[in-house]
Order: C-alpha cells, then sequence, then structure tokens
C-alpha cells in the first residue's frame, strides 16, 4: 500500500499531544509516517515527542530553537516528507482510526482527483462531541467535489485536518505562504483548485477540538489581517475573475478593515464594493452587504 507522511505541527499543546499522536500512529492503514514539528513549545510536549518517537520508529521529530510560526512548520515537514499521499493534524485534533484508509481507497478509486477531504466533529476541551459539525460552522457547497477554485476564492470550508493530499498536487505549490500564519491552508487550497480537482465524503473522520488556547478564539485580530491578506493576493493573482466574484472579494477586505478598526479605508473598499456591483447583475447580493455595512457607520 502506498507510504503516507503526515505533519503534525506543535506549540504547546502538551495537554492533547498525546491523544493527536495515538490517533495517527493507530491508523488501520500502517504506512505511514508521522512528521512532528515541534515550534519551540514551553510546556512538556517536546518530552512527549520524544517518548513516542523512541516506541515508534515510523515518527520523525524535529524541533525550532525558536518558535516559527504554523506555516513554516508544515513548510518543513513537507521537506522531510516522503509518502506518496500527504495528510495534516494539528496537536490538538484527532483522527477517527480509518481515517486515512478511507480517504486513500476514495483517491485510488478517483484519480482524476487531486485532494479528498471530508467533515469533522467538532469537540470541546475535555474531547467531549458539542454536537456541532465542523460543515455546520462552514457549509461545504451544493455541489463539494469537483472544480472548487470559484467557491474557495469568496471562502474557506475546508477543515486541513480533513485532507488527504497527493504528493504530486500539493508540491505543484511552492507550499505554504510564510506571510500567512493563521489562514495558510485556505490560500493553499485556493492555488491548488485552480488545477486540480477536490472529492468530498460527508464522514466524520476526524474530530476538531476547540477550546481556550484555541488560535480562532484568541488572535480573531491576527485572523481578520490574514483573511485581508488572501483576498488582496486573490486579485492580484487571478485577474480574469469575474466582476461579481471581484465585488465580493472587495466588500470582504473592506469589511475586515472595518472589523479591526481601520474604518477609513475600509469604507473606501466597500464603496468600491457597491460601484463594481453596479456592472454585473450577479454582484447584487454584495451590493447590498456593502450597503448595509456602510449605513452602519
Amino acid at each position: 500500500m502506498p507510504k503516507i507522511s503526515v505533519i503534525m505541527p506543535c506549540f504547546n499543546h502538551a495537554r492533547f499531544l498525546e491523544d493527536s499522536i495515538r490517533g495517527v500512529i493507530c491508523q488501520t492503514h500502517k504506512d505511514i509516517e508521522l512528521i512532528i514539528i515541534d515550534d519551540s513549545s514551553l510546556d512538556d510536549s517536546w518530552e512527549i515527542v520524544k517518548h513516542f518517537a523512541i516506541q515508534d520508529l515510523r515518527i520523525k521529530t524535529v524541533r525550532h530553537g525558536r518558535n516559527q510560526g504554523l506555516s513554516r512548520c508544515r513548510n518543513k515537514g513537507l521537506q522531510i516528507a516522503s509518502g506518496e499521499f500527504i495528510a495534516f493534524c494539528d496537536s490538538d485534533d484527532i483522527w477517527e482510526t480509518d481515517k486515512l484508509q478511507f480517504q486513500l481507497a476514495l483517491l485510488q478509486e478517483n484519480q482524476s482527483y487531486g485532494l479528498t477531504y471530508c467533515d469533522t466533529m467538532i469537540i470541546n476541551e475535555d474531547g467531549a462531541p458539542t454536537g456541532q459539525r465542523f460543515s455546520d460552522i462552514f457549509p461545504v457547497p451544493k455541489l463539494p467535489s469537483g472544480w472548487m477554485f470559484s467557491k474557495l476564492v469568496r471562502r474557506n470550508f475546508i477543515n486541513i485536518q480533513s485532507v488527504l493530499i497527493t504528493n504530486e498536487c500539493i508540491h505543484s505549490l511552492p507550499y505554504f505562504d510564510e506571510q500567512i500564519d493563521l489562514v495558510q491552508d485556505w490560500w493553499c487550497w485556493i492555488q491548488l483548485s485552480r488545477n486540480y480537482r477536490f472529492l468530498y465524503s460527508p464522514e466524520l473522520l476526524a474530530r476538531y477540538r476547540v477550546h481556550s488556547r484555541s488560535t480562532n478564539l484568541t488572535r480573531k485580530y491576527d485572523y481578520c489581517v490574514d483573511r485581508y491578506k488572501v483576498f488582496k493576493r486573490i486579485l492580484r493573482k487571478y485577474t480574469d475573475l469575474p466582476h461579481y466574484i471581484k465585488a465580493d472579494l472587495i466588500f470582504q477586505m473592506g469589511a475586515e478593515l472595518c472589523d479591526i478598526g481601520k474604518i477609513s479605508v475600509g469604507r473606501q473598499l466597500l464603496w468600491n464594493a457597491v460601484g463594481l456591483s453596479m456592472t454585473d447583475l450577479r454582484a447584487f447580493s454584495s451590493f447590498c452587504r456593502a450597503l448595509r455595512r456602510l449605513i452602519m457607520f
């Protein structure tokens, strides 16, 4: 069976790390390598990593001398990875034991796809299900498989814990953008979806943990900044986008800036979105949303 490389960044997740590691090394698909990159953790994470690495020779370890962020950790893992397929599991999340076997079969049966992704169960700090799925918060499109580029440029609905990617697909990119720390996976999916088809399955094959130190709760300002960066990159790189999509992206850029207090520049972008929306009937929703935000101030 093909070898799968699993990349696991870790920073101060000693409390959750053992469950995350066991979720990977106990997969029913055994031909794996688990690459753990400890990003200069200050807790007991590195001791836990070393303990497991001694017991399981499939585990490869890297420790950064200083904190370098998620993008660099994942890029370091990609440089080391030797598998025919690539997967990612963060050190506070958990996989179901048949995740890799199930997704590998999907990609082998559907070889025209470069990436498969699935739904995930949301769990709390103690590992108990919250009753929500990832798709409840970030709904997948009505047609969640196929060419996803036009959907992904407007929003992200793919949980990085849920993907399995062919080596050829992921290495067609210059890896993760190290100038985008918190939503670097979204920018990666956008670029990959331009040239590769994605395959979705609704099965709950992983558990996504939300806890008091989750970055989406503790770094809301940084998330707004990074989303703004992604929208800006999209508009610069993909100049052939139709006006209704450009209007939506410009609206979202303006909204992100307003949310972090940059009202003047944000309002200008909202007006730009209004103007561009008037050139394409398909942009009516962007037109309404931009006007609504402008009226709020």
